[in-house]
């Protein structure tokens, strides 16, 4: 009797830290969402002790650059990176390691979401993602390494770390390097790993939510189309919301002046700071609110509207990135990852607005009915193709 409390009180505790509704009764289900949340804690951990130090960082040069300046005073044929630059490319970083914080919440919201939906499009869309990551933050290692770069001849970067080797700080130069080095480190580890256990949910239930829209392919193939219009607009979000930090934090918030001009005036700022954040707000909440509905009602005219407000959205980022390449001293710091992030925009950007169309053209022809009877069954993994029971198997691979 004690044995059997004892496995009764283990499956009680199973279910409250491993919900049933989202992991259903799939172990690798239960082993993926452990595996995403181990990595998000792991490095959000070390990312948040990262950004401190690169904040500590930022703030002894700012100290430093005065003393630095009166040394390079009577000097002649200075060379490298001014004021302004050395003091931009310092700041701009810690966007980087909020971004990346973010991500990783990002990868774990998505996986839960695709547990729940047994979406393995969404699953192999992570696998990417991580992979994203891991280049990313090998990036982060470079970026910060190249902060302050001794050159030939006498530059502001090397005044600086002269007075750091002189009055050597609390908090020494990059001492983040090592945490940097971890999260490589680590993100190549939790990334092989999911895309095992990918691999495993792929045999598992590969599929598995189509066999409850029927026998009919091309309802099946409407569903696919619609659970990947949904996928991609979630990655949409993440990405303009990401170009948005970065965009008001170099351009705004650190109001950096344009080359060879003067600093923009508040009027100017200000015009920016509401243009931006209209257009911000109306692609990364007021377009997937549309799409959402026009999904949900099977509406046309929200449809239409969705797809309008896509591509004003990619004439706005076509402008942006006209605007980096053309004013590179205006986003030092930042120019590789705004236009990474701006390119994303219009690949995903291009996408959405296709796949929204072909939604819209399979409207009434019962995919509304199929997606609500998914909704509200609860559906579990398939049996293994390898067993005695690989027949019962439905897929549409």
């Amino acid at each position: 009797m004690l044995q059997v409390q004892i496995m009764d009180e283990a499956v009680e505790w199973r279910r409250v830290v491993f919900p049933d509704i989202i992991a259903g009764d799939s172990t690798w289900s239960r082993y993926s969402l452990v595996w995403s949340g181990i990595q998000a804690v792991a490095i959000v951990a070390l990312e948040s002790v990262i950004f401190r130090l690169h904040t500590i960082e930022s703030h002894n040069i700012q100290v430093a650059i005065t003393a630095a300046l009166v040394v390079l005073q009577p000097k002649k044929n200075i060379v490298g990176p001014g004021e302004k630059e050395v003091i931009q490319t310092a700041r701009v970083l810690s966007v980087y390691h909020i971004l990346f914080i973010i991500a990783q919440v990002f990868q774990l919201i998505l996986l839960c979401d695709a547990m729940f939906n047994k979406n393995t499009i969404q699953i192999m869309a992570i696998v990417l993602f991580n992979c994203a990551m891991v280049a990313y933050a090998g990036v982060q290692v470079k970026q910060a390494s190249d902060i302050l770069v001794r050159t030939p001849g006498d530059s502001l970067p090397n005044a600086i770390l002269n007075l750091f080797e002189l009055s050597p700080n609390p908090t020494p130069y990059h001492a983040s390097l090592p945490y940097e080095i971890a999260v490589v480190s680590l993100m190549v580890f939790f990334a092989t790993g999911f895309a095992y256990i990918a691999y495993k949910l792929y045999k598992e239930f590969g599929w598995s939510i189509y066999k409850k829209i029927g026998a009919d392919l091309a309802m099946r193939d409407m569903y696919k189309v619609y659970q990947i219009f949904i996928m991609i607009l979630k990655f949409d979000i993440f990405f303009q919301l990401g170009f948005s930090a970065q965009f008001l934090s170099v351009v705004v918030l650190q109001r950096d002046a344009r080359a060879g001009e003067d600093r923009l005036s508040e009027e100017d700022m200000r015009s920016i700071l509401i243009v931006h954040l209209i257009l911000s707000t109306g692609a990364s909440i007021i377009l997937p609110f549309l799409a959402w509905f026009g999904l949900k009602r099977e509406s046309k005219l929200s449809m239409t509207c969705f797809i309008a407000g896509g591509f004003a959205t990619l004439v706005y980022n076509i402008t942006k990135l006209n605007q980096v390449f053309g004013e590179p001293t205006r986003f030092i710091g930042a120019n590789k990852f705004l236009c990474f992030f701006l390119i994303m925009n219009l690949l995903l950007g291009m996408a959405t607005i296709y796949l929204a169309w072909v939604c819209m053209k399979n409207f009434n022809n019962g995919l509304n009915a199929h997606i609500g009877k998914v909704a509200g069954t609860n559906i579990y993994p398939m049996e293994s193709v390898s067993g005695p029971s690989a027949s019962k198997r439905w897929s549409i691979e």
